[in-house]
């Protein structure tokens, strides 16, 4: 018969819940959501680019040096 306590996680897992933190966990989430970002321009590319080009237009305008 098997419970709960006879579960074996993965060490990544434990060392996760002890509340040991990553030391790169800042590039873990860039990275995470730089694919995020690369999976929806492929599956989406006018959308994603009608996103950057308006994105683009608005800080150009607001950020415009004259």
């Amino acid at each position: 018969m098997s419970t709960t306590t006879d579960v074996r996680y993965p060490s990544d897992m434990t060392r996760a819940s002890h509340g040991a933190m990553d030391e790169n966990w800042m590039e873990g989430t860039i990275r995470s959501m730089v694919e995020s970002v690369e999976d929806y321009a492929r599956r989406e590319p006018l959308k994603f680019a009608a996103w950057v080009f308006g994105i683009g237009f608005v800080l150009g305008w607001k950020i415009k040096p004259w």
